[in-house]
């Protein structure tokens, strides 16, 4: 799934609290950055909501939510067990290609299931490891059949894994027939390609519910798209010279000149330890007075806040822009009243 609108929030999110110490040996987020893309309107929508059905649709497994998206799309329902709903249904969603929908998820059963922490590392005989006796190891092939499923939904069926930290799932009426769980009988199990020990911790349970999923054609992306540019759109004009270098370094383009900035093509860009310029100041001041894209299913924003998505008009291009500053270098230090 390409990089949405929210992504790009908790990617800046997850920036600030680098800067504030939060993650060692992190870069530390830049005082400001501005990125510029042309969008049409079905450009505009894919990027303003989660899109799905643009990945690997090959593989039709569980976890495959771009191939699962493609069939309820497709053939109109699809029936699931997750944990949780397992298309978003409090937003409408892009389904590549399609158009804009909006997933519904009925729940029509549900099953209890045990989870545990299992933890497995390799035995290696011809580095010196010691083989557990012969009463303390299982083959593969000898453990209960539940044992064997639950292993093999983690891809362990034919070869022991490299050293691991897993989860193994069962039913809690087939907890009784194990030999691994929750408590192993045995130290190590034997693979075709060799022995590995095994410890397991109980998680407890968890429901597993059955969903019906189905969708509903909400438009077109381009008529979606072109909804969001006339509810936010706004035209960046009357700039310096000075604003103008920072606006066409920012959508890629050579600035005023006949040499090209260091910067074309990658966004614009202020390192953590430089001041902004006046020109980005005075820059950054006209986005605060326009709203930047939000829907009525997301959190309001704080309002003293310019960081965001914009839809910006530029010399007769749209752009998605991607605004991100911190705040401390712009603004006093704001206070919520």
């Amino acid at each position: 799934m390409p990089l949405d609108r929210r992504s790009f929030l908790a990617t800046t999110a997850t920036l600030a609290v680098t800067a504030t110490g939060g993650c060692v040996g992190c870069a530390p987020s830049p005082t400001a950055s501005l990125r510029m893309v042309s969008e049409d309107d079905a450009g505009i929508a894919e990027q303003a909501l989660w899109t799905f059905g643009d990945g690997d649709v090959s593989d039709p497994g569980p976890e495959n939510r771009d191939a699962l998206a493609r069939e309820v799309v497709d053939t109109g329902s699809a029936t699931v067990e997750d944990r949780h709903e397992p298309l978003p249904t409090d937003r409408p969603v892009v389904v590549a290609g399609e158009g804009v929908y909006r997933f519904g998820a009925d729940v029509t059963d549900s099953r209890e299931m045990r989870a545990f922490g299992v933890t497995m590392n390799p035995i290696r005989v011809e580095d010196g490891d010691e083989t557990p006796d012969p009463a303390d190891r299982i083959g593969y092939e000898e453990l209960p059949a539940v044992d064997r499923e639950a292993l093999a939904d983690r891809g362990y069926d034919d070869h022991r894994p490299p050293g691991v930290l897993t989860s193994l799932h069962y039913r809690p009426e087939a907890v009784e027939e194990s030999v691994l769980v929750p408590d192993p009988e045995y130290a190590a199990v034997v693979w075709p390609d060799g022995p590995a020990t095994i410890e397991v911790d109980d998680r407890g349970s968890y429901t597993v519910y059955t969903y019906e999923v189905t969708a509903d054609r909400v438009s077109s992306t381009a008529d979606f798209g072109a909804d969001v540019r006339e509810r936010f759109g706004w035209t960046l004009d009357g700039l310096t010279d000075a604003e103008r270098d920072i606006v066409e370094t920012a959508v890629g383009q050579t600035p005023t000149g006949d040499v090209p900035h260091e910067r074309a093509g990658e966004g614009y860009h202020v390192a953590h330890d430089e001041e902004p310029s006046d020109a980005l100041r005075s820059l950054v001041d006209r986005f605060r007075a326009h709203d930047p894209v939000r829907f009525e299913w997301e959190s309001p924003p704080e309002t003293w806040r310019v960081s965001g998505d914009y839809v910006v008009t530029y010399e007769g291009t749209v752009y998605w822009t991607r605004l991100s500053v911190d705040e401390s270098a712009f603004t006093e230090t704001p206070t919520e009243g």
